[in-house]
């Protein structure tokens, strides 16, 4: 499944670009889950609660601009992918500092279009990489996207999902300390705790708290590494 928020003022061009995206999911096989919007507002509160997989934005909208709309995306996520959707190329160039991942002229060529989305969809499939856990009931497949934090406990590792839900796995901390790397967007912030960065909300010098409101320890030698990784991850250089 892939979660696509559209974005646009007209509801034509959301009618057009839905079934689009129905198309193409379609050929590859893919459940949609499509979430439509007509105002950037709405777009952003959602993608706080659901998390979406791609964002399609329409540049030139009345109250909140695609810009401004996208500003306020990177400020929370300054990862997720961005499509602009625009009738003006006069926004192309500045549609870079917020690090969009394409730029497309309307009217849609769907050729294009599908093009584009086979080029973010490449980049999907390896974000969802995942690894095998041994668990009490045999292994579990644990997709690192899907990890708010993980805790040591006696033999056993916790692992704490976004959805809220944990998974016991029988794996030693250490072991788990090579798999859950910052390279895959995570930090061991204590020496029973490793967070996933995407998943800070807020930090200070003793504990970050994540988004669904979990404290995590920092210990006191990890501070400063911490606040390093954590700003570079959540403002990358070009």
């Amino acid at each position: 499944m892939v979660k696509i928020a559209i974005c646009d003022d007209e509801t034509e061009f959301l009618d057009l670009l839905s079934d689009s995206l129905d198309s193409w999911c379609r050929a590859h096989q893919l459940t949609l889950q499509l979430y439509r919007f007509t105002n950037g507002d709405e777009l952003i509160s959602a993608h706080r609660a659901y998390g979406m997989d791609l964002i399609l934005l329409d540049m030139i909208m009345p109250l909140l601009s695609g810009m401004d709309t996208a500003r306020e995306l990177r400020q929370h996520d300054p990862h997720v992918p961005i499509i602009f959707l625009t009738s003006s190329p006069e926004f192309a160039l500045e549609s870079y500092e917020v690090r969009t991942f394409w730029y497309l002229l309307k009217p849609l060529d769907e050729v294009r279009f599908h093009a584009v989305l086979d080029s973010w969809y490449e980049v999907h499939k390896a974000s969802m990489a995942h690894f095998a856990a041994r668990t009490d009931s045999g292994y579990q497949s644990i997709y690192f996207q899907d990890v708010e934090y993980l805790e040591a406990q006696n033999k056993n590792v916790l692992v704490t999902l976004k959805d809220g839900s944990v998974i016991s796995i029988k794996e030693p901390f250490h072991q788990c300390e090579t798999i859950f790397t910052v390279e895959k967007g995570f930090y061991k912030c204590h020496r029973s705790y490793i967070a996933a960065l995407s998943c800070v909300e807020k930090f200070g010098k003793t504990s970050l708290f994540t988004k669904s409101g979990a404290q995590i320890p920092i210990s006191r030698d990890n501070y400063a590494n911490f606040k390093d990784v954590y700003f570079s991850y959540m403002f990358p250089q070009e």
